[in-house]
């Protein structure tokens, strides 16, 4: 039975093939993961709904948060040095750790402003997963695999997540208080991703992070001294700049998702909301369309996303995914006035449009940016990729909601879905003209 088993799973994974250890221990435990990821996924998404509803924070605050969480984006770059200096190990326990588990303060936060100080710590550590993740990808994960890998955790995650949404969804329509016992919970379990990572192992031969789990750093006044600590920010900055500057298809690569993230930052801040103040929608309904429905189509496309990065590049896959997504805001736009849609029904089918849309884009933003990196620089690489979304991050939230108050929701819908045609438009230039010996 055993040996029955392990021939599927080649033959899932590995095209028949006896797959490297590594690889497929690798492999067995990031899927394993991800369940532990969909539970962290499905608390986190519903975070600014939280806010607006439970905590009936208003306009501002909902943006500042939001804003909050796609500003610290910017950390990646210092996440990602910090990750090569201390080790991988040890940073993804105690960040994880501390970019968790502090939701274990979830019931002390009755105010929105408290409830906020507590998504600032979260938000700090968010960005410190991803590029760990993508050297692990990098390093783990033969070339011609790893989209299809990150599909199939992509399906796990999102199943896990669409599943967890109903619960949330039933036990804040409750009482909607009940997200001060409900987030501890979701805290400590989505903890259990980065320690997974953490615990990973090396392919055969490599000497890097072989310290003890537990072990903290050596304290150091050297460390704190003002021109370490002002080198800590600045030299991942000016290596990301050089790095920029010298990959010409990669700057343009993240030019593209400029122009699709300031659609999405844009819309997060005001989706919430239009869900709450427009539609009057409760809490079974924002999380069957926002996390149920948008994560289900990622859990079923992300799978055949991911073959059609590995095996068309992620700029092409990138030319669709945009392009689709700009049904997402034109839906919110014009479902009732153009569609007869009722308030249910446009959440319900505009996120069905960010589910098919967003199941490419969560292969490409993930791991497409590995596509440029050269051997060795794929955490390095995603961690300008994250940062970028930093970048935007401060200027998209605000502007939507600058848009939202001069004008309406509808501008600031009909806009988003602008500048998603225009990045995939600028996506099929770059495929174009991309150098014969397009990155693979």
């Amino acid at each position: 039975m055993f040996a029955s088993i392990t021939s599927a799973w080649n033959r899932t994974y590995f095209d028949g093939r006896t797959p490297d250890p590594v690889e497929s221990v690798t492999l067995r435990r990031y899927l394993l993961g991800m369940v532990f990821q969909g539970v962290w996924w499905a608390g986190y998404l519903l975070f600014p709904f939280v806010l607006a509803k439970s905590l009936q924070a208003g306009g501002g605050l909902v943006t500042a948060a939001v804003t909050m969480d796609t500003a610290a984006m910017l950390l990646a770059l210092s996440w990602g040095h910090l990750l090569v200096r201390v080790g991988r190990r040890r940073v993804l326990f105690w960040g994880g750790l501390g970019g968790r588990a502090i939701l274990l303060l979830a019931p002390f936060a009755v105010t929105a402003p408290w409830f906020v100080v507590i998504l600032g710590v979260v938000y700090v550590f968010a960005a410190l997963v991803y590029p760990a993740q993508n050297s692990i990808f990098q390093e783990n994960f033969h070339s011609s695999r790893r989209g299809r890998f990150f599909g199939h955790g992509a399906l796990v995650q999102h199943v896990t997540a669409a599943l967890t949404s109903l619960v949330l969804g039933m036990l804040l329509d409750r009482d909607p208080a009940n997200y001060r016992w409900i987030y501890p919970v979701v805290g400590v379990i989505g903890f259990g991703y980065p320690l997974i990572l953490a615990t990973l192992p090396r392919p055969a031969g490599s000497t890097r992070d072989v310290r003890r789990l537990l072990e903290l750093p050596r304290p150091s006044l050297q460390g704190l001294a003002p021109r370490r600590l002002l080198a800590s920010f600045v030299d991942p900055v000016r290596d990301a700049l050089a790095t920029i500057h010298a990959d010409k298809p990669f700057r343009w690569f993240e030019g593209n998702f400029m122009l699709y993230g300031m659609a999405f930052m844009m819309l997060n801040p005001v989706v919430p909301l239009f869900f709450t103040d427009e539609l009057n929608l409760g809490y079974e309904q924002i999380s069957s369309a926002r996390v149920l429905i948008a994560s289900a189509g990622v859990a079923l496309l992300g799978p055949l996303m991911g073959r059609w990065m590995d095996r068309f590049h992620p700029v092409r896959l990138c030319v669709l995914s945009f392009g689709l997504l700009a049904l997402y805001p034109l839906t919110l736009a014009f479902g009732g006035s153009l569609m007869g849609l009722g308030p249910a029904a446009t959440a319900y089918f505009a996120f069905g449009m960010y589910a098919v849309a967003m199941s490419g884009v969560n292969v490409t933003w993930n791991v497409g940016s590995i596509a440029f990196a050269p051997e060795g620089e794929g955490g390095h690489y995603q961690s300008v990729h994250v940062a970028m979304v930093g970048l935007r991050g401060v200027v998209g939230p605000l502007t939507g909601y600058a848009v939202l108050r001069l004008f309406g929701y509808r501008e600031v819908f009909v806009i988003a879905a602008g500048f998603c045609v225009l990045a995939s438009v600028s996506s099929a230039l770059l495929w174009r003209r991309m150098p014969s010996g397009r990155p693979s």
